[in-house]
């Protein structure tokens, strides 16, 4: 290291001050990606006592030499004095009264796997995964409630249009903290809230949950229909179609009267979700528009694509409601079915109105 760079080095890790207004809730973070990072730089402009739980050596390394995560969001600044980063998610659970549960649903059985009920059941859970857990064909608070026993009114899903990369930009985004617990709702929003986030508080947990559950999958369809040469007037339509299909399953699903799916959190993040440059669903949807393969698409994608996951889930659950959400159906026939992608989409987009 050049005399330059130690200095630089050195210069970083000068202590910072501590901020009066900062919060003492112990919160470990489980994940180690792009969502993960943005959240661990958010919860540091507002709490003391983080622990951060990391699958990967190198994030360790990279946090604890150099104050950055190599893998992910290298750009944004974590301070090692105040982010205590580990590859024990053991410990990191038992430092922490709040878990937020940021790894990949697809992934989540296998990460939660070393731990006991008795570890995580008197915890408040906050659910920043987006998908359902595969193993069980649930939505991730069924999964803790089932498997580990943690009481609905201890969990919090948060969620919104808020793409990782915009928030280590520090754009402004929204947020909404969802839960039946309205005390527990609030005290997680503040975890969050600071100057570029704003959040708003929901009673609607699981019809937030499996909003964002669908508005993944519904993006894999976005990405196609883009990939196979399809113009912004028509995506526009096929995304309204979308948000009926989404307010048929989830008040189906869980019938709530007071449900507003013109919130942000509903169709704010579906709309940012099928549009977006940072969307992995519309880019994993877009790829297999162009005529990629599943298989080569899986291989080309550097990050996990939730709806993909989500797809066959979502079918199977619906084995059982038997409601009508065609969008869906004709998504998974093409990712796992083997259906021509064109045949199927140009189907399906014969009964949009």
């Amino acid at each position: 290291m050049s005399s330059f760079e130690l200095e630089h080095f050195e210069n970083q890790f000068i202590p910072l001050r501590k901020k009066k207004s900062r919060m003492r809730y112990r919160v470990a973070v489980i994940g180690g990606g792009t969502w993960a990072t943005a959240i661990i730089k958010i919860l540091s402009t507002n709490l003391e006592h983080i622990h951060w739980w990391v699958r990967e050596p190198e994030i360790v390394e990279g946090v604890t030499k150099y104050g950055h995560n190599p893998l992910f969001l290298s750009s944004v600044f974590i301070n090692p004095k105040e982010v205590k980063v580990t590859q024990d998610i053991r410990q990191a659970v038992t430092k922490a009264d709040y878990i937020v549960m940021v790894s990949p649903a697809a992934f989540l059985h296998d990460t939660l796997a070393p731990l006991l009920k008795s570890q995580l059941n008197r915890k408040k859970i906050i659910i920043a995964v987006k998908g359902i857990v595969p193993e069980t064909m649930q939505v991730v608070t069924e999964y803790l409630r089932t498997q580990y026993s943690v009481p609905l009114g201890n969990m919090v899903v948060i969620s919104g249009p808020s793409h990782a990369e915009e928030v280590s930009q520090e754009k402004l985004s929204f947020l909404t903290s969802a839960s039946t617990n309205f005390e527990l709702a609030e005290t997680v929003a503040r975890f969050f809230k600071n100057r570029y986030v704003r959040t708003s508080v929901s009673n609607d947990i699981m019809g937030v949950e499996l909003a964002v559950v669908l508005k993944n999958i519904y993006a894999l369809g976005a990405g196609i229909y883009s990939g196979l040469g399809y113009g912004d007037n028509f995506i526009a339509c096929y995304v309204a179609n979308c948000l009926k299909e989404m307010k048929r399953f989830v008040q189906q699903m869980y019938y709530n009267e007071g449900r507003q799916l013109s919130d942000s959190v509903y169709l704010g993040d579906l709309l940012v979700t099928a549009y977006s440059k940072y969307s992995r669903n519309r880019m994993f949807g877009n790829m297999i528009g162009h005529g990629l393969s599943v298989k080569v698409t899986l291989l080309e994608m550097k990050m996990v694509a939730e709806g993909y996951y989500a797809a066959p889930c979502v079918h199977e659950i619906n084995k059982k409601e038997q409601a009508n959400i065609p969008i869906i159906e004709a998504i998974y026939n093409v990712l796992y079915e083997n259906i021509p992608v064109a045949v199927e989409m140009k189907r399906l987009s014969e009964f949009f109105i």
